[in-house]
């Protein structure tokens, strides 16, 4: 899959998996990537955030096989705005660590793995659960809105990080 301009999030996404999976080397999509792809890009940002157990080399060589560059933490393409960071692992919504990924997000021949739509509620709870992002509890609310949530599981979550008034917070 050739990276262009004029693809979106999605394909994107789809592409950098694609070039690692080429390479033997597995990942996992979360963060704020995340909540645009559940939003329908209603949160917006240009990075994409993948967590992988392989290391920074063996990743910078499978990217730089379709155009990628590594430029301190991140690494971009000239042919795109986006651009992917691989922060170190492995994967966690708040305490919880590590997590497995619920969420499957299929484009074309590619599977993404990425938190389901009720990890990623979690995931942005924990940033307002922890650090009192506001946004993070606008974004998970942006998800609740749009997607199915377990809600018993995100009670019980939140009930172990310490947080049940935050998360009667999120419910009103």
């Amino acid at each position: 899959m050739q990276i262009s301009r004029m693809m979106g999030r999605k394909r994107f996404a789809a592409a950098v998996v694609k070039a690692l999976q080429a390479d033997g080397i597995s990942c996992i999509l979360v963060g704020g990537a995340c909540v645009s792809i559940y939003t329908n890009e209603k949160h917006r940002s240009h990075d994409l955030d993948f967590i992988s157990p392989y290391s920074h080399e063996l990743i910078s060589s499978a990217l730089a096989k379709v155009g990628f560059k590594r430029s301190g933490r991140y690494f971009t393409h000239p042919k795109t705005k986006f651009y992917v960071e691989f922060p170190s692992g492995p994967p966690a919504i708040g305490n919880q660590v590590p997590v497995k990924p619920e969420g499957r997000l299929t484009v074309g021949d590619t599977t993404i793995q990425l938190y389901s739509p009720t990890q990623c509620v979690m995931d942005r709870l924990a940033a307002w659960y922890h650090w009192r992002d506001r946004k993070s509890l606008i974004h998970a609310v942006w998800v609740a809105q749009r997607h199915p949530i377990q809600i018993t599981k995100v009670k019980k979550w939140s009930k172990q990080e310490g947080e049940l008034e935050k998360f009667e917070e999120f419910l009103e």
